[in-house]
């Protein structure tokens, strides 16, 4: 409906313009509609903030008492102007009336006389830009009946639009000024160029449109650059060009000059490499940022600034232009409470243009500038590019594949092949296979869905192809998707069990990928056992000749053949018997083309009282927090129970043990659920010991003892245990000149017995080295119980420059390395003056809170004295003295609070303190260097959990829903969820709906077949369904459709995640004259 309306709304355009070629401009002789806002900044459906302006273009004053103002669409809200109400000839009058007097999408506003005769009326208008720009007649007065007399711009409320050249008052001759900020400037400054015209003017050539100014810069070489703008509303324009020679800026003097219809003017400036000594400018009192540093075409770029100054009435103009120079977005932005901005620029997907994107703001007198990158999206390289919605499904589960061709064709061939199914099970006979044809929409996407209650569990490969190329994809049916971790290696194989007696039988249970050939020649998979130590497993069988039977026993190696089925899954059933297997621990190797699997197996023989071996196994090697470590063993010495410690990484040690039975034993360990075993032990000193790291499970016998390793990890899945002898980290791969470098490491077997049998710890030898094998730093370093150990060495600013520097560790002739890196830039010496650089950590305090004051030097220079002290900025005007004045806090000696390369102090505002502006002062032998912030009333702690905005009784049937980050109740917040509500009349139930769509078109909820929720999610076990939106999974509730009170619900799958910031838009599929209200809310959380 929406490509419809601009469908629509363009041919208006196109055959107006057609016909205002041949119409004669005229001016309307009655009162008109000059300009109007149906969509201000803020919210319509609260504030009394949509405007209609009037203009009286005659040469009388028009008494417009009793006339009305109209909306024609929607709730048609009529406003009745009050009576005596008189607009003077050539002015203005802007008038307001009520929340949503008007709608934002196919608007028509209409001016009525007394006797209710149409006396003027706009165009069909949309505004759903919530911004500053409104619908206005290119110039005052403007009417020739033709949709293009307006145009979509930046507002002018209550003063003019412009004036044509041939109408401007007196015709007066139009004229330019320009300037630039400075005369003369070095390499890499900016400079500002600065003008104004005497008057607005059109050009009617070769259509109408308004005066661009065009400005030249002409320079030295071959250096010409030309820049277009329009005059804002005060009639003046700003530019600026950065004078960098990578843009082809030389030395030289370069001349600007600046064409307005026929006037012109020019200003010179010159380029060099140095310039004459002039005062320092003061530091910028604005900032401004994007929240990426490069997108991609169809991404919206989020611009924010901040000011520590508010200019009252003052707007910020914000500009942004491409990497050819073209201004591609323009706007006045005020300021909040906190003296932020904040815009959203959308990246075009209509021929975009590469490269970098300048930022420059003005605020006042204050200014700067920003960049960012629109690089092309690399997946458009690709042919073809198929997905899956999951990639592991439930029995039943609808399976959704999509993707995207780079070149048009009319369908793409498809082929969805069972590749394998569960272990165990035959599929020659029934292995699934589908092929068909997926067509492709207009935008070269497609999408597929399956449903077929008869796939079973396996493996299924996707492939979608066409003579230009093919992509293919792979997803699993498992009995619970929610806990399967699947296999990476494709080929693999396994027993029943991990522990047999002797004359069990032995299940080998495997899968490969089944091998194309040209021929029908099968490929069977070879399977071999062996002992732990590698020696394959034989046993004494009959010989034979090439010509007859030999009866004379010999040694054969016991070994099998399987064929795999159609879908790779094969199974071979052994015998067990004491004659080949012995007690102990056996290796499976299978063998297919090539490829190499295997998998271990224990043998018991619970009769045989002579075989004493421990065997112990854990039943992963990696665990993730809150997880249960198993462990399974065997004894058959005919002990009652075993010992059992665990060495946890700081070396402590938790003693245990376990009953055997039938010769079994096992034992278990829950794995703490938070990172730190002691997190929740009050006033706790040091650093806490986490639980992260190696662990040593020893099982004592009276015999023997046996080691096991594991590891709790953070990311389990992606983490693998070490059993290196020796291994050396360090805390972070770079730091910076001035840092503590933490180096820590670990060591496997470490006791050494002397010769009196006591067990002693050698030590681990440190060495900190250059690039060029300087040693910096050594030391010689003990072990913790768990055969940790750790240490810590300062990075002095003078000693370690830029560069990589090497860790080596050496213990017990085994050695291991690592390296990191150091980023210095502070000079050891120069001709610059020296500064000192002062920050605070916040702006705003209260009473109680503690200001956390640091500073720097611009060289390494050490300091004898450095005078803090905090002052109220009144005190600042006379000379305390000897009296502590301010916050009462005395006189500090910074210098002694150097750490790390920063001087640091923490400073704790007395519950006494007034409230007010203070200042950090700091007086130096080279200077006085102040910063200052604000001490507030301590904000009273929103107790509620929720926070959300509500918008109620909606009756457009398009409504754009911003989800954006904001700043709520004085805090940052992202959009957590989307609830909506539609109430319709009774009747019209099955004939009203709501369809959900994002930005990028998707469509989340709908009745449309390509939508992902058509039908209520409520089930018997869930009332809720998660689908994938934009890459992201998102629980979706929704009542279904014809219903009297349709409702949906929208969050991230994720606790952690939120919504990312986008615009979605609720479309209402309903006849025009149906009555349907529309009630919505979005929940945020907090950000901090």
């Amino acid at each position: 409906m929406k490509t419809l309306s601009i469908v629509v709304l363009f041919s208006i355009f196109v055959f107006s313009g057609i016909l205002y070629a041949y119409a004669e401009e005229s001016i309307t002789p009655n009162i008109m509609i000059n300009e109007i806002d149906t969509n201000p900044p803020g919210d319509d459906t609260k504030a009394i903030s949509e405007w209609v302006e009037l203009y009286n273009p005659t040469d009388k004053d028009v008494d417009v008492g009793g006339w009305k103002i109209a909306s024609t669409v929607a709730t048609k809200r009529t406003l009745t102007i009050p009576a005596g109400t008189t607009i003077q000839s050539g002015k203005f009058s802007v008038f307001s009336y009520t929340p949503m007097w008007f709608a934002d999408v196919s608007e028509k506003v209409q001016l009525r006389d007394k006797s209710g005769q149409v006396v003027d009326e706009t165009p069909v208008i949309t505004d759903q830009k919530n911004d500053f720009s409104s619908w206005q007649r290119k110039y005052d007065g403007l009417d020739t009946n033709a949709s293009n007399d307006w145009t979509f711009r930046m507002s002018s409320v209550g003063s003019s639009n412009g004036l044509s050249e041939a109408k401007s008052a007196g015709g007066s001759e139009t004229t330019v000024s320009v300037n630039v900020d400075k005369k003369s400037y070095l390499f890499d400054e900016t400079a500002i160029i600065t003008g104004n015209v005497s008057k607005r003017i059109s050009q009617e050539q070769p259509f109408f449109s308004q005066q661009q100014l065009v400005i030249t810069i002409d320079g030295p070489g071959k250096f010409y650059k030309t820049i277009t703008m329009y005059p804002d509303l005060n009639l003046k324009f700003k530019t600026s060009i950065k004078l960098d020679r990578v843009q082809g800026i030389t030395s030289g003097v370069y001349d600007v000059s600046v064409t307005y219809g026929v006037a012109q003017a020019s200003a010179p400036f010159s380029v060099g490499e140095k310039a004459s000594v002039t005062s320092s400018e003061e530091i910028s009192e604005l900032s401004i940022m994007a929240d990426k540093d490069v997108y991609l075409p169809g991404q919206t770029a989020l611009l924010s600034a901040s000011t520590t100054k508010i200019i009252p009435l003052e707007g910020l103009k914000l500009s942004v232009y491409d990497s050819k120079g073209t201004q591609i977005y323009t706007g006045k932005l005020y300021p909040t409470t906190k003296g932020t901005f904040s815009a959203n620029v959308f990246m075009t997907t209509v021929k975009p243009v590469y490269g970098t994107f300048n930022v420059v703001a003005d605020y006042g007198k204050q200014h700067s500038e920003t960049a960012f990158e629109l690089v092309q999206d690399v997946k458009d390289t690709e042919k073809i590019v198929l997905v899956t919605d999951k990639q592991y499904y439930a029995l039943g589960d609808p399976i959704v594949i999509s993707g995207r061709s780079n070149k048009h064709v009319v369908a793409l061939d498809l082929e969805v092949l069972q590749t394998s199914a569960a272990i165990g099970k035959d599929t020659n006979k029934n292995a699934f296979k589908l092929v068909d044809q997926m067509p492709l929409k207009g935008d070269g996407t497609f999408e597929y869905r399956i449903s077929a209650p008869t796939l079973t569990l396996g493996d299924y490969r996707v492939t979608v192809s066409k003579e230009f190329g093919n992509s293919v994809a792979y997803f699993k049916i498992v009995e619970d998707p929610t806990a399967y971790a699947g296999v990476t290696d494709k080929n693999f194989v396994s027993t029943d069990k991990e522990t047999y007696d002797i004359g069990d039988k032995l299940v080998i249970l495997g899968h490969v990928i089944p091998k194309t050939r040209s021929t029908f020649e099968a490929i069977p998979v070879y399977v071999t056992i062996s002992t732990e130590d590698g020696k394959p497993l034989t046993f004494i069988g009959q010989g034979k000749s090439a010509k007859k039977p030999s009866t004379d026993p010999q040694l054969e190696t016991y070994s099998f053949s399987a064929l795999p089925d159609i879908a790779g899954n094969y199974k071979l059933d052994v015998s067990m018997t004491k004659s080949v297997f012995s007690p102990g621990t056996y290796v499976v190797t299978t063998k297919y083309d090539g490829k190499k699997t295997s998998t271990t197996f224990v043998v018991m023989d619970l009769l045989d009282v002579n075989n004493k071996k421990l065997i112990v196994k854990t039943d992963k090697s990696v665990y993730g927090l809150g997880e249960t470590v198993k462990l399974d063993g065997t004894i058959t010495t005919g002990q009652t129970a075993v010992q059992i410690v665990l060495t946890k990484p700081d070396g402590k040690t938790m003693n245990g043990g376990s009953k055997v039975e039938n010769n079994r034993f096992s034992w278990t360990w829950q794995i703490p659920q938070k990172e730190f075993d002691l997190a929740d032990t009050p006033n706790y000193r040091g650093d806490k010991p986490t639980v992260f790291g190696t662990y040593r499970i020893s099982i004592m016998t009276s015999s023997q003892t046996l080691n096991v390793l594991f590891k709790v990890s953070q990311d389990p899945a992606n983490d693998s245990l070490s059993t290196k002898p020796l291994e050396v980290t360090t805390d972070k791969p770079v730091y910076r000149a001035g840092e503590k470098l933490t180096i820590s490491g670990n060591a496997l077997n470490r006791e050494q017995t002397t010769g009196s049998g006591v067990a002693t710890l050698d030590r681990v030898q440190i060495q900190v080295k250059t690039s060029a094998n300087k040693q910096i730093f050594a030391s010689s370093l003990d072990f913790d119980h768990g055969g940790n150990f750790k240490t810590t060495y300062d990075l002095p600013i003078t000693v370690f420059k830029d560069g990589t520097y090497k860790v080596t560790a050496t213990y017990q002739k085994i050695k291991a390395e690592t390296t990191f890196e150091v980023k210095n830039n502070t000079p050891l010496n120069g001709d610059e003056k020296l500064t000192l650089s002062l920050n605070a950590d916040k702006e705003e305090y209260s009473p109680g809170d503690t200001v956390h004051i640091s500073g720097s030097l611009n060289k390494v220079v050490f300091l004898d004295r450095m005078d803090l002290v905090i002052l109220s900025e009144n005190d600042t005007k006379i000379n305390c003295g000897t009296v502590y004045c301010g916050l009462g806090g005395k006189q500090i000696d910074l210098s002694k609070h150097y750490d790390s390369g920063l001087y640091k102090y923490d400073y704790v505002i007395p519950q006494s303190a007034s409230l007010g502006n203070y200042v950090i002062k700091i007086d130096t032998e080279f200077g006085t260097f102040t910063k200052t912030f604000k001490v507030v009333e301590k904000q009273v702690a929103n107790m509620s959990s929720k926070i959300s905005e509500k918008f109620n009784r909606i009756a457009d049937s398009s409504i754009p829903i911003s989800l954006m980050e904001k700043t709520i109740q004085d805090q940052p917040v992202s959009p957590k969820m989307l609830q909506g509500s539609l109430v319709v009349a009774r009747g019209t139930e099955s004939k009203i709906n709501i369809q959900i769509s994002t930005e990028s078109g998707q469509c989340i909820i709908g009745q449309a077949s390509d939508c992902l929720v058509s039908k209520s999610t409520t089930t018997l076990n869930s009332d809720y369904t998660v689908v994938q939106i934009d890459g992201t999974g998102f629980k979706v509730q929704y009542s279904g459709p014809g219903t009297f009170l349709e409702k949906f619900a929208i969050t991230p799958e994720s606790d952690l995640n939120t919504i990312q910031n986008s615009v979605w838009t609720v479309d209402i599929t309903r006849d025009q004259n149906q009555y349907s209200k529309f009630y919505y809310e979005i929940t945020y959380v907090s950000t901090q």
